[in-house]
């Protein structure tokens, strides 16, 4: 049987290399709208979507993240930085970066299924992505209210996850399917 979106999910991968060519307005519109129709406990909907695209801030918040890592000398972290030549966003010329509602109790799990949602529609528009946790660090850091306010977070939001979004500059396999991860309970 063949289906398009199972097609879709079995090809994403997480792409760590972008080409600089920035995404249309359509294409934009067409992964807030994927967003958007993202289900949530109660269709509460305890996120916003701020959608990142100056490439200076994208630069100046890469940094903040690796800052973070040195200053606390977290080797294991910055090693992986240091080859990724600490690159957090991967040149990415798009970020959504989604802010939650820290009060709704499923804000966390209803946030991940956005991005999952922006990850598989940017997969079908023949772009990339990859679905980032490592920005986290500077939103619980000493300068959490002034990244919260260059993102424009609404008033009492945290963050809840990132997705980099763009043209691949690499190959990258998807991961194989691990059915040793599958239990069935009789």
């Amino acid at each position: 049987m063949t289906n398009q979106v199972i097609e879709t999910i079995k090809s994403r991968s997480s792409i760590r290399a972008y080409k600089p060519q920035m995404l249309t307005e359509e294409q934009v519109k067409i992964l807030i709208d994927a967003a958007l129709a993202s289900p949530s406990a109660r269709n509460m909907q305890p996120w916003s979507i701020n959608v990142l695209q100056n490439k200076e801030l994208i630069t100046e918040l890469e940094k903040a993240i690796v800052d973070f890592f040195v200053q606390r000398e977290d080797k294991g972290v910055i090693d992986i930085l240091k080859s990724r030549n600490n690159k957090v966003f991967y040149d990415a010329p798009c970020v959504f970066v989604i802010p939650i509602d820290p009060k709704n109790t499923y804000a966390t799990i209803d946030a991940g299924i956005l991005a999952q949602n922006i990850a598989l529609a940017a997969k079908s528009i023949g772009l990339d992505s990859v679905i980032l946790g490592f920005p986290s660090v500077v939103f619980s850091s000493e300068r959490a209210d002034e990244w919260k306010k260059k993102l424009l977070f609404p008033e009492g939001y945290a963050y809840g996850i990132s997705v980099a979004v763009g043209y691949a500059d690499m190959d990258k396999k998807p991961h194989e399917l691990e059915y040793s991860k599958v239990i069935y309970i009789p």
